[in-house]
């Protein structure tokens, strides 16, 4: 009896085994492979994966498919590498009151308390991060508890891979980002530089981050700091981590370069490089992040002319979005003077020919270039503002497969991990990305995600961020106080129904929409409506509203019931 014993708890063991080794593959087929090693496009491919390794890529191998395999059918879609955001900061949450120092309203919300909710929303950030293929991203500087966010990312059921260093070593401290743990600090002498490092290395950051900030406080040119610079940069090199150096001016820039700095986070906005420039960063093999987006993100809030993609609306954070637009409940006198210059001037928001000039010759030169947003930034979206990002990279002639480099395999190279990441390769970890269309086409094509695979994972878009009603209802609000037509239509049905209630019909279906809402949106270029109150009960949304602007009449008190089918909204009842 314990022989029969033995030998069928070998066998249930052997079938154990069996099926746990079975359900180790994935296997994805029928798709096209959109590579940026070089290898080009392999049509009707297939990727075999084991794990979180890629095992195999190729054409004609089905034959090497093991049985039992989890298979993910992708006839007619685009598989690329996860996306790599190179450029974030966890401490900001990329709404109007993350930098005090920039805007200050800490009378409407203090310091402390925008913290807190950053803190506390962490999911959400790793979550939308997933939603838009984004399978990594690197923080470049914030808070100690930085590290604790990517110790958190390692086990969190949803997360992107996190690189990460500590505070940044800086030339100039904002008073008003003042707290218990500060994102910047200032140094004055090498000995302060060194004595930060050492407590930020104790962490095991993954790159070093200096802020060469010029004419602030206490440093009267760039000279001054350079000494700081290159004791970090030979203090870095030596403990085996690379340097990164926040320098927009060119002669910063240089001055970084010359220093040892490895990556350039920003940009040379100042001025046009010249071959000075260009020979130094070939020489360093230097990484380049252009950030072109944040550049012009800040006055496009605060001159509210905020233009977001379709995209960002749905797929950034609403309550950051919205954010945005209460601009329109300030006065002139809350603002400061960097505020009221951009609305006294009224500029209409148009990125510079000198950076699109800077970025074509970085290109031209062979200088290695990587996509990143500086999220968290004033309108610069946790997640889906890589898109924004690409939007503006594409101005400067850079080809769609291009970009899709840039944010692929040329950011694994700056991180460090082109053996790990970055590309669609055997041994390679499994972060990828099938899209519906195709990229080549149209970059904004990254947006339009069927799953997202991080670390041999599957993620499905609509699991990852599940349209809730009062998030529908919360896109519409946002795309309206906008004036955007084609975001504020997308939240709402073809067929949409719009009453009076409880039951006046007044008009149905999106064409009657369009005219409505297009006429209204450009009589109304002051048009704002705050949002008082929200029930939600099931597929029904109830607001309460203040709606400013409209010619004509003051302030309109309003109520909309939203009903809400699909994740759209079908009907909508205004009380009057």
């Amino acid at each position: 009896m314990k022989k029969i014993f033995n030998i069928i708890s070998i066998i249930f063991i052997f079938l154990i085994s069996f099926i746990l080794h079975s359900q180790e593959y994935k296997v994805i087929t029928g798709g096209t492979v959109i590579n940026t090693n070089g290898t080009g496009v392999i049509e009707d491919a297939v990727i075999i994966i084991k794990d979180s390794v890629i095992v195999e890529v190729g054409k004609n191998i089905k034959d090497k498919i093991p049985q039992n395999s989890e298979v993910i059918e992708a006839g007619g879609k685009f598989i690329i590498p996860g996306l790599i955001d190179s450029h974030i900061h966890f401490f900001q949450s990329g709404g109007l009151y993350t930098r005090p120092d920039a805007i200050d309203l800490r009378n409407r919300l203090p310091y402390a308390s925008e913290l807190n909710w950053i803190r506390n929303n962490i999911d959400d950030v790793f979550k939308r991060y997933i939603r838009c293929g984004i399978t990594t991203v690197a923080d470049m500087g914030g808070p100690f508890w930085n590290f604790d966010i990517r110790d958190y990312s390692r086990t969190a059921e949803i997360a992107p891979r996190v690189f990460i260093t500590g505070p940044l070593i800086s030339s100039y401290e904002p008073e008003k980002l003042k707290s218990d743990d500060l994102a910047i600090i200032k140094v004055s002498t090498k000995d302060e530089a060194l004595k930060l490092t050492k407590k930020i290395m104790d962490k095991q950051p993954d790159f070093m981050k200096i802020w060469y900030i010029v004419g602030r406080d206490g440093w009267s040119s760039e000279n001054d700091f350079f000494p700081i610079v290159k004791a970090v940069a030979d203090e870095s090199h030596k403990k085996g981590l690379p340097l990164y150096v926040h320098a927009t001016e060119l002669e910063t820039a240089k001055k970084a370069l010359q220093a040892g700095a490895d990556v350039l986070v920003h940009m040379v906005r100042d001025k046009d490089v010249d071959d000075e420039f260009i020979e130094l960063a070939k020489k360093n093999n230097v990484v380049i992040i252009p950030t072109l987006w944040v550049f012009k993100s800040y006055e496009s809030v605060f001159t509210k002319q905020m233009k977001l993609l379709t995209s960002e609306y749905w797929l950034g954070n609403p309550k950051t979005i919205s954010s945005f637009f209460d601009m329109y409940e300030l006065s002139f006198d809350e603002l400061g003077e960097r505020q009221k210059k951009l609305l006294v001037d009224m500029k209409p928001i148009e990125i510079d020919s000198v950076w699109l000039r800077n970025l074509r010759r970085f290109r031209d030169a062979g200088i290695t270039i990587a996509v990143g947003t500086d999220a968290g930034n004033i309108g610069v979206l946790h997640g889906p503002s890589i898109y924004h990002e690409f939007e503006y990279m594409c101005k400067a002639g850079l080809s769609n497969h291009e970009l899709l480099v840039d944010a692929t395999y040329n950011a694994a190279k700056m991180l460090r991990k082109e053996n790990e990441l970055g590309s669609i390769e055997k041994g390679k970890l499994a972060d990828l990305v099938i899209l519906n269309s195709n990229p080549l086409d149209n970059i904004q094509n990254t947006s339009d995600i069927s799953v997202v695979i991080k670390n041999g994972k599957i993620f499905v878009p609509d699991s990852v961020l599940p349209k809730k009603p009062e998030d529908i209802v919360q896109v519409q609000l946002n795309a309206y106080n906008g004036r955007d037509i084609e975001a504020f239509l997308s939240a709402y049905t073809d067929s949409v129904e719009v009453f009076l209630f409880p039951d006046t019909f007044r008009y149905k279906g999106k064409d009657e929409m369009i005219k409505v809402y297009t006429e209204f949106f450009n009589k109304a270029p002051g048009l704002h409506c705050k949002l008082l109150s929200r029930m939600t009960n099931g597929k029904y949304v109830i607001d309460r509203e203040l709606i400013t602007g409209v010619p004509g009449r003051e302030n309109i008190n309003a109520v909309a019931i939203y009903e809400t089918a699909g994740g759209l909204i079908k009907k909508v009842w205004f009380l009057p």
